[in-house]
């Protein structure tokens, strides 16, 4: 368990960096999507559908998890942690960095839309 905060550790400044390439991904279908509710972050650092959403949002997830893979994958090429680790932590952040009005996805797995305060994250969050 102490390693594992290490790595958490070692890792979340790396990670503040992959959450800007993930808000850069904001095209305006993503903060169309994001804006009406109809995606949210993830906890294990993915983009997620909220509900039953149509084969454009559908898409649109897939191909922005695509491309946050190959950048987790990128970023533990030194083999500093595992992608799973990685994504984690990146997932505690992006979550972090939501805005009110904008949905996540809390530790219950229940869909939340963040408030004035803060948002409900994993205790194993840095």
């Amino acid at each position: 368990m102490k390693r594992e905060w290490l790595i958490f550790g070692m890792v979340a400044g790396a990670a503040l960096g992959v959450a800007g390439t993930a808000h850069a991904q904001r095209d305006p279908a993503y903060a169309s999507a994001r804006a009406a509710g109809q995606v949210g972050e993830k906890p294990d650092g993915y983009l997620g559908a909220v509900g039953s959403q149509g084969a454009d949002v559908q898409a649109l997830v897939r191909d922005i998890n695509i491309k946050r893979k190959a950048a987790y994958t990128q970023k533990v090429a030194d083999g500093s942690a595992t992608i799973e680790q990685f994504a984690f932590t990146t997932g505690c952040n992006l979550i972090a960095q939501t805005t009110p009005g904008e949905k996540y996805q809390a530790p219950d797995g229940s869909w939340q839309t963040r408030g004035s305060g803060a948002p409900k994250r994993d205790s194993r969050c840095p």
